[in-house]
């Protein structure tokens, strides 16, 4: 019985050290990753910026950009409405390829009165969110 116990102790032990060993070659990965994805996290270097939704009778627009970046990306900016218990519709949306630095700006329809925000999405998967603001 206790060989048995000892075993599986010893099995343990080693899927736990194989564990260890993914989550830290993983680790290393993202922090080795360099160029555009540790220039975004950078403050100094490059940033995301995101502006609270304006609204123009019925269309609402809001406007994501990057600044400070070397290089390009593609750059997606949405307009969302939240829904409580619901994914978060989104009432408008742009993207574009080769993006440098500058600002990107999405128009669409209202969807009644709600809550809104303004999302910035980088391909290197930096995200930015605007403050929610009641609209429309």
């Amino acid at each position: 019985m206790k060989a048995k116990n000892r075993a599986a102790r010893i099995l343990a032990a080693g899927v736990l050290t194989a564990g260890a060993v993914l989550v830290g070659a993983s680790a290393a990965g993202t922090a080795w990753a360099g160029g555009e994805a540790a220039a975004e996290r950078s403050p100094a270097a490059c940033g995301l910026g995101a502006n609270s939704p304006l609204t123009s009778g019925t269309t609402i627009s809001g406007t994501g950009s990057r600044t400070g970046c070397g290089g390009t990306v593609t750059l997606t900016v949405q307009v969302r409405k939240h829904r409580p218990a619901w994914p978060d519709k989104v009432v408008a949306e742009a993207s574009r390829s080769g993006f440098g630095n500058g600002t990107l700006t999405t128009d669409g329809k209202c969807e009644g009165n709600g809550t809104y925000f303004t999302e910035a999405r980088s391909a290197t998967g930096n995200k930015l969110s605007s403050g929610r603001v009641n609209r429309c």
